[in-house]
């Protein structure tokens, strides 16, 4: 079913070319494709969020890795450097 422009549709039923049913007729078919075209926009935009939401939580897991690696280097580090006698100790 095809429509044409919106506002073809208000010149021709103020001309009077179009009954007031023909106009709210087409006026669904407008307010039919506009609504795919929203529900469109909205998957695609679901789907951006999702693979940045993934993203997220993939950087999130290395984070938490390195903090863990690094807490592990440096509690080494301690043990080793104490447990060097100091220079100063007999």
């Amino acid at each position: 079913m095809g429509t044409y422009d919106h506002k073809q549709v208000l010149v021709d039923y103020e001309k009077g070319k179009l009954t007031p049913e023909m106009a709210v007729g087409h006026s669904l078919q407008h307010i039919d494709k506009l609504y795919d075209l929203l529900k469109a926009g909205k998957q695609e935009w679901q789907s951006k969020s999702d693979t940045q939401e993934k993203r997220v939580n993939a950087l999130q897991l290395a984070v938490d890795r390195l903090t863990t690696i690094i807490e592990k280097a440096r509690a080494k580090q301690k043990r080793t450097t104490s447990d060097q006698p100091k220079p100063d100790q007999p």
